[in-house]
């Protein structure tokens, strides 16, 4: 009797132990799978985002920037012949990469620079074939960085300069030389814009934010602005959109201490004007 009720103890433990054993196992597949599908989530190198960090932890806000471009699957390239840039998107196996998602009306935002920070433009490629675009912009000799802002279909992808040569003078180097501004009140074509706040911190999120007197922004690109900002390299880049559509209000973050120059856009009384700034990032 007492070996048959030690034989049904013994039974019993070994019974709840396959039970704990079994518990585990099914925990340890959920949780990797869940794993996965958190580190899938964070692959996307053209995520929303509000500073230089272009995870998935910004999505609240919305920009596009740079980010992790080991993982970046699309390639882009760029030349630039006779008055016309040309652009062409591949895969990493070489093969044209042709559908992308609108993004603010256009399917492609081009964001060209001298190497020295100067001169800005934004423009808007149109597509000419798969994984093809083009836009006709007569440079200057010198040397730019373009920045292809794209949001490709399934795919990730990173935003990084890209070099472009004109003229004789193109591999002449001038690196930027900047000075943080004193004053955050600009005036372009007779429109003053003041921006705030005035100091930053790294590793802060800060609100940018424009006033312009009187006069009102309109709707530019599906939004009442842009701002664009590179570190004083010009290799880190942040295209950043208003927190709603009908203010001026920019949410971002700047991860590393530094100079930084950021073009901000409106269009007012039909006509869309940029407004530079140069900030220091304090640590």
């Amino acid at each position: 009797m007492k070996s048959k009720i030690i034989r049904n103890w013994v039974l019993s433990a070994v019974g709840i132990l396959i039970l704990i054993m079994a518990g585990y196992a099914v925990y340890d597949v959920l949780e990797g799978k869940d794993g996965k599908r958190e580190q899938a989530g964070h692959q996307d190198g053209h995520s929303e985002m509000s500073g230089m960090d272009h995870g998935n932890k910004h999505e609240e806000h919305d920009g596009h920037g740079s980010g992790d471009l080991a993982k970046s699957e699309v390639k882009p390239s760029v030349s630039y012949k006779d008055g016309v840039i040309s652009i062409q998107l591949k895969d990493q196996k070489g093969k044209p990469v042709d559908e992308l998602e609108f993004n603010h009306e256009k399917l492609m935002h081009f964001i060209l620079v001298s190497e020295d920070l100067k001169q800005y433009n934004h423009l808007h490629p149109q597509k000419t074939g798969k994984g093809s675009f083009e836009v006709k912009h007569r440079l200057q000799p010198g040397t730019y960085k373009a920045f292809v802002d794209i949001k490709p279909k399934n795919k990730a992808y990173a935003v990084a300069p890209l070099k472009i040569e004109a003229g004789s003078h193109g591999n002449h180097t001038h690196q930027p030389e900047l000075k943080a501004d004193t004053t955050f009140s600009k005036t372009v074509d007779g429109h003053k814009v003041s921006m705030t706040p005035k100091e930053f911190q790294a590793g802060q999120p800060v609100t940018l934010q424009f006033s312009m007197g009187d006069a009102k922004p309109e709707p530019y690109l599906g939004a009442r602005g842009h701002v664009v900002v590179l570190d004083h390299t010009g290799e880190k880049y942040v295209h950043v959109h208003p927190s709603t559509p009908e203010d001026t209000k920019f949410e971002t973050e700047f991860e590393e201490p530094g100079l930084y120059k950021l073009w901000a856009e409106f269009k007012i009384n039909g006509k869309v004007t940029t407004y530079p700034f140069i900030i220091e990032v304090k640590k």
